[in-house]
């Protein structure tokens, strides 16, 4: 069983999607645009770490502020203007980068299909996303417990919170890469990509909520979207007055995030390389 068990590995690892995969991964975490995208998403952590202002003591109060916070920074600085165009200008690079750059030959001449190619970048990207996002939910979660003065028995208490808003954070941003990649291959240039990305939700977050016969029109931005699927997880707050199914939300996201994958792959397929 174990001889099986480590074959199955090692077939997994000398896969062309795991290849790339380790590859662009290895090669983003080692960049400057990661650094530098790392300093802008950490910036509120650092905020909170200076100043707290906690009210009250206690598991109950830690609780509640620490979503408090993550209801405040999430839809207006994590999922806002700022964190858009962070997933746009790593997601769209990936695949526009090979294209513009000519490289995108050298990757579909080895035994890589374009599915696998866009599923690696994807995944790549996606992992990057974990740790820029990710590292600062968990300062702040490790400092929660000092500030509010629960000890260990604090990040165990905060830890499905801090779960659930990564979760959140990595289901929105998924769908914002899917279509910065569907929109990558079809301009093929990482810069021209990323503001047409921007621009096209920007612009569907402004003019919706303008139209006067739409109901709850504020429902349709991301943020709206972001508190909506908050409210399945946090119950020391009150978010009865966003309505909507948290449930409901996930599975478009997700679906929305599987469909632009599909489409990336299939621009790719009808795309012609030359040498």
């Amino acid at each position: 069983m174990n001889l099986r068990v480590r074959l199955k590995a090692d077939k997994l690892f000398q896969s062309p999607l795991w290849v790339v995969f380790s590859t662009e991964i290895t090669k983003l975490l080692r960049s400057r645009k990661f650094k530098v995208l790392l300093a802008i998403t950490l910036f509120p952590a650092v905020i909170y770490l200076l100043s707290p202002n906690p009210t009250g003591s206690g598991l109950e109060a830690m609780k509640r502020a620490f979503e408090g916070l993550m209801l405040d920074l999430l839809p207006n600085y994590w999922l806002g203007i700022i964190g858009q165009l962070i997933v746009i200008i790593l997601m769209s690079d990936l695949l526009a980068g090979e294209i513009d750059r000519g490289t995108i030959r050298l990757l579909i001449a080895k035994p890589l299909r374009l599915s696998e190619l866009v599923a690696a970048k994807f995944l790549a990207g996606l992992g990057t996303l974990v740790l820029l996002f990710g590292i600062p939910y968990v300062v702040i979660w490790l400092y929660n417990p000092v500030v509010y003065g629960v000890g260990v028995s604090g990040l165990w208490e905060g830890f499905s919170d801090l779960l659930y808003v990564l979760g959140v954070t990595l289901l929105l941003m998924a769908s914002i890469g899917a279509l910065s990649m569907l929109l990558s291959v079809v301009i093929s240039r990482p810069l021209y990509a990323s503001l047409a990305t921007f621009g096209l939700i920007f612009l569907l977050q402004f003019l919706i909520p303008q139209i006067p016969y739409i109901s709850n029109p504020e429902s349709y931005t991301l943020g709206y979207r972001a508190v909506l699927l908050l409210k399945g997880g946090f119950h020391e707050v009150d978010l009865s007055g966003f309505q909507g199914s948290p449930e409901y939300t996930a599975i478009f996201f997700l679906s929305s995030t599987v469909l632009l994958l599909v489409l990336t792959w299939a621009a790719l397929e009808r795309r012609e390389f030359p040498d």
